[in-house]
C-alpha cells in the first residue's frame, strides 16, 4: 500500500501542476471575461434605460 501512496502522491502533484499551470493561463481570458460582462452589462443598462424613457 505504501507503494500506492507514492503513487496517488505523485498523481495530485502532476494534476496540481497541471491545474496551477491552467490557471495562469487563464488568467488573461479571465480578465477579459470580465471586462466583456462589464460591456454587457452596461449596455443593457442603456437598453434597459432607453426602454424606460421610450415606455
Amino acid at each position: 500500500t505504501s507503494f500506492q501512496n507514492i503513487q496517488d502522491m505523485k498523481d495530485s502533484s502532476s494534476v496540481y501542476k497541471r491545474l496551477s499551470a491552467h490557471i495562469v493561463l487563464d488568467l488573461p481570458d479571465l480578465s477579459e471575461f470580465s471586462m466583456v460582462r462589464e460591456t454587457t452589462n452596461r449596455i443593457e443598462n442603456m437598453m434597459a434605460h432607453a426602454r424606460g424613457s421610450n415606455a
